[in-house]
């Protein structure tokens, strides 16, 4: 399922799709909101 975009600060992608198990894998520390200007998740592209 999308939703709004999210992406950590220790990563170079962003996500947007809830079944994404990297971006489901952050951690709430390093969890922001939007793109953070980075590229889509590979993984969030599949799904």
């Amino acid at each position: 399922m999308r939703k709004s975009p999210w992406h950590s600060i220790k990563q170079f992608v962003h996500h947007d799709n809830t079944s994404c198990n990297t971006g489901n894998n952050i951690e709430k520390e390093n969890r922001r909101d939007g793109t953070g200007n980075k590229p889509r998740c590979e993984e969030c592209a599949m799904l």
